[in-house]
């Protein structure tokens, strides 16, 4: 028996038939029916510059507003201002603000034990237990809503 070895490094050479030279197949269409180099898949996709809501969202918090603290005024982005006024309200003893600014605080990192004893305040016994009962007061108060 008689073996030919392929030609190029043990892959089959393409058949030579004239119908099938345009390589239709699986995963190829033929050449009329392809889109056109430069033409879009999607021409009804899309806009360009258009914004998702995380963009938006980003940009109007990232704009500025003036803020007052006592008889000085400044400019700081919204976010700055939100947080500002969340803080503002947990010194004036609202509860709801005070737990906002605690989980503020706690998303970003700022109440791990361990950043707390190397170089953040210290809370006292007493405080803890404050801060402890607010959280659990809250808890409760979701569970019966």
């Amino acid at each position: 028996m008689v073996t030919r070895k392929n030609v190029a490094g043990g892959r089959k050479a393409p058949p030579k038939s004239d119908a099938n030279s345009s390589g239709v197949g699986y995963g190829r269409p033929p050449n009329h029916t392809r889109f056109q180099q430069g033409t879009s898949g999607n021409p009804g996709g899309r806009p360009k510059k258009s914004r998702n809501a995380k963009t938006i969202i980003r940009r109007v918090l990232d704009s500025t507003v003036t803020v007052r603290e006592g008889a000085r005024t400044r400019t700081v982005s919204k976010l700055e201002g939100i947080i500002l006024r969340q803080v503002e309200g947990a010194l004036k003893g609202d509860a709801k603000a005070a737990l906002a600014a605690l989980r503020m605080m706690a998303q970003v990192g700022l109440l791990d034990a361990n950043e707390i004893t190397e170089d953040g305040p210290q809370l006292s016994a007493t405080e803890r237990a404050i801060v402890d009962e607010m959280f659990e007061k809250h808890a409760t108060r979701r569970r019966r809503k």
